[in-house]
């Protein structure tokens, strides 16, 4: 599964940030996941929570916005947005579409504490 995939490297990158930055914590983690990548947000933040344990990320609330398919049919010109993973043209059912959008993943926002700041 993907999820265990993604989810270990997103809290790679977390650390990584805390680390550079001084964040003592991670409360709140915001992503956008194109449909393409056929993501389970449930799955993903029940595993979210177990790689997060003893980590800065430990607790932090992970909230997956899901973004649309978008294709254009190469066959017929089409362009067309589907909530479904399906990657053909709904008008013509050609497979030979490009990808718009849809393989998005992107971290859209994080919430952090910090011990102190520091505005001298």
């Amino acid at each position: 599964m993907f999820e265990f995939t993604l989810t270990n490297s997103l809290n790679d990158a977390l650390q990584r940030l805390c680390r550079l930055t001084g964040w003592k914590k991670v409360t709140r983690v915001m992503i956008r996941i194109g449909g393409v990548r056929k993501i389970n947000p449930e799955l993903m933040a029940f595993v979210f929570a177990a790689a997060a344990k003893d980590t800065p990320a430990e607790g932090a609330l992970l909230s997956v916005m899901i973004l649309p398919v978008t294709v254009k049919c190469l066959s017929c010109g089409k362009i067309s947005v589907s909530e479904d993973s399906e990657i053909s043209c709904p008008l013509c059912g050609s497979k030979n579409v490009q990808i718009l959008s849809g393989l998005e993943l992107n971290i859209e926002a994080l919430e952090v504490e910090n011990d102190t700041l520091n505005y001298d």
